[in-house]
């Protein structure tokens, strides 16, 4: 079926521009040949119907043209996380043997390291190479593996078929009545539900362009800008994003409304959305962010795609085009049917299927309530997740990781939101005599993503627990020690400007270390801090700190326009003097002074106001 979705995009409109990224402009006819030529070469090292085929490849055209070559072949595309590690892929191709590594020349030498001699085939752009292989029949079956979780025994695999990638992108186009012409900005991973669904099957669905960031490797706080430029130079009309974008997006000193002036559909999906950064956003970019509720098992199952005017945040609005929504028991819990679910549940946790899939529904797990709308409502929600920098972690996986230690008792991961930090990790550990916090840290490193890794470490001889052994997780949520070693401005000498300023690039030298967790002399003051080794997940903790030590409200975009450790000393000197707040090329928000509550009086005087009725 995906072969024949691609076929029905080119004969609409072959010369449509497909794919973009960069310099690279790939049009839906050149999409279908370079597809074709890849599966031949897939078929030329023996990948027959039915195979596992481990696609290691970053966002980009390779990824999309795999997807299409390995649906003619009719093999099973195996995604692989490019943040993942050794034991992270390792896990998963024990879980999901393959026949074939596909990959670019980069990640060649690290698929060698994972899997004992594998057969290795290089998809990039000149290279793939193969006799032009076609299909005409129609085909449902197996096309596409997705895991739930991470890479610990707890993970639970699904087996997407080709039907059921079909009808996400065909549930979804048909609810919100997108058209060839609304072109999506991909800012996802490919390899997540999310991407896949709402992005890569979507465009090809409709025969519209996907539009790529070229930098897909730097956090997005650093590249947002970008970001923001592709809106505007490439005419993207839907922007899928998580909560943690919309949260740059809505603190960033750029001109976020002429970026989005085209832009019809701001999605968010992924982790709950917060009022505040809903309010925000709206208020900066003109645009509601309307939250797609779905899950890995049963894809896109109901957003809000009424006019603008009209969204409300909390709304999931109505069950998409052939989803249907049952909420079951007292408590509300939502069963959903759709031609979306595989057919094999979990095919490496059977003992799990009959709990969840039952009579073609799937339990969410989560439970809701309709409003006076009919418009859908979550009220809670039964699963250990937390949101971390964008990225859903699940604390069981975490937890595994941690007990696993051979110093570790007992352990457990909790996840906390932070003010101005959102979502961290912290573990809480019961060890023998002599482990320390580099220790576990290190471990979870070697095991887990660094996303996944706890920011730090509180040490107890036993973890609280109640009478029937129910751990109290409520007791561990405290994370004062965490900042105790930040210095305050209060201690900066009275000295001249330039010793002031060593002294503050000293104490950020300081930070960084902690952060990084290396020596201070490891530390270089001229260099940036991305090439520090800085993702968005430290930058916001380095920006908390940096805060707490000045009495500073920072963004976390200022990291990003200085090139050093010293010129940012300059800086701070500058804004601890009152001089200099923030670096702004537009005047600062002046939502930022206000608080959730005159945000939200703010909002609601302007949705009554006189221009938004004569809108609707």
């Amino acid at each position: 079926m995906l072969t024949g979705m691609l076929r029905q995009s080119v004969a609409r409109n072959p010369a449509k521009t497909a794919l973009v990224q960069g310099d690279r402009r790939i049009d839906y006819r050149d999409l279908e040949i370079r597809a074709a030529r890849l599966a031949g070469a897939v078929k030329d090292c023996g990948v027959r119907q039915g195979d596992t085929v481990a696609v290691w490849l970053p966002n980009g055209p390779e990824f999309v043209i795999a997807l299409f070559a390995l649906a003619q072949v009719r093999a099973i595309m195996l995604p692989v996380d490019p943040a993942s590690t050794a034991e992270e892929s390792r896990r998963i191709l024990s879980d999901r043997p393959a026949r074939l590594f596909l990959t670019d020349l980069a990640r060649a030498p690290l698929c060698r390291d994972i899997v004992p001699d594998p057969h290795i085939l290089i998809a990039q752009e000149g290279i793939e190479a193969g006799a032009a292989s076609t299909c005409d029949e129609e085909f449902e079956g197996p096309a596409f593996c997705l895991y739930t979780s991470g890479s610990t025994d707890s993970f639970k695999r699904l087996c997407c078929t080709q039907r059921n990638l079909f009808y996400e992108a065909r549930n979804f186009v048909g609810a919100t009545g997108m058209s060839a012409e609304d072109g999506i900005l991909c800012s996802i991973p490919l390899h997540h539900s999310y991407g896949l669904g709402n992005c890569l099957l979507d465009a090809a669905y409709l025969g519209a362009t996907l539009v790529f960031e070229s930098d897909v490797n730097s956090p997005f706080a650093a590249r947002h800008e970008a970001t923001l430029e592709l809106l505007r130079m490439e005419q993207v009309h839907v922007y899928p994003g998580v909560p943690f974008q919309y949260d740059v997006l809505a603190s960033s000193h750029a001109d976020v409304a002429g970026a989005f002036r085209d832009v019809r559909w701001c999605l968010s999906s992924g982790d709950v959305l917060r009022q505040r950064t809903f309010d925000r956003f709206l208020r900066r970019s003109g645009h509601p962010i309307r939250s797609l509720y779905g899950s890995t098992e049963a894809g896109s199952i109901a957003m809000d795609c009424g006019a603008a005017e009209d969204v409300r945040f909390g709304s999931l609005g109505t069950s998409l085009q052939y989803v249907t929504v049952e909420l079951r028991g007292e408590g509300g819990e939502i069963w959903v049917k759709s031609p979306t679910i595989p057919p094999g549940g979990y095919e490496n946790r059977p003992e799990l299927n009959a709990a969840v899939f039952r009579d073609g529904f799937y339990n969410t797990g989560d439970l809701g309530r309709f409003d006076a709308r009919g418009h859908l409502i979550l009220s809670g929600r039964k699963q250990s997740f937390v949101d971390v920098g964008g990225y859903k972690v699940d604390l069981a996986e975490v937890e595994e990781v941690l007990n696993n230690h051979p110093m570790v008792r007992e352990a457990a991961a909790i996840g906390l939101e932070v003010p101005n930090l959102g979502g961290v990790i912290k573990a809480v550990v019961a060890a023998r005599d002599g482990c320390r916090e580099r220790d576990v840290l290190e471990h979870c490193r070697s095991h887990l993503a660094a996303f996944k890794v706890p920011r730090f470490v509180e040490f107890r001889e036993m973890l609280p627990r109640s009478p029937i052994g129910k751990l109290l997780r409520s007791e561990l949520t405290d994370v004062t020690a965490w900042l105790a070693d930040v210095p305050s401005v209060r201690e900066l000498p009275n000295m001249p400007r330039p010793r002031r300023i060593d002294w503050l690039a000293q104490r950020i030298q300081e930070q960084v270390a902690t952060i990084l967790r290396c020596p201070v002399a490891d530390v270089p003051l001229d260099a940036p801090f991305q090439s520090l080794g800085f993702d968005s997940l430290r930058a916001v903790e380095l920006q908390e700190r940096l805060s707490k030590m000045s009495g500073v409200a920072l963004s976390i975009t200022t990291l990003w326009n200085y090139t050093s450790i010293e010129a940012y000393a300059a800086f701070l000197a500058e804004a601890i003097e009152g001089r200099k707040p923030q670096p702004a090329r537009t005047e600062p928000d002046e939502i930022d002074s206000l608080s959730d509550e005159e945000v939200a009086a703010m909002l609601t005087r302007e949705l009554a106001g006189p221009s938004r009725r004569e809108k609707a």
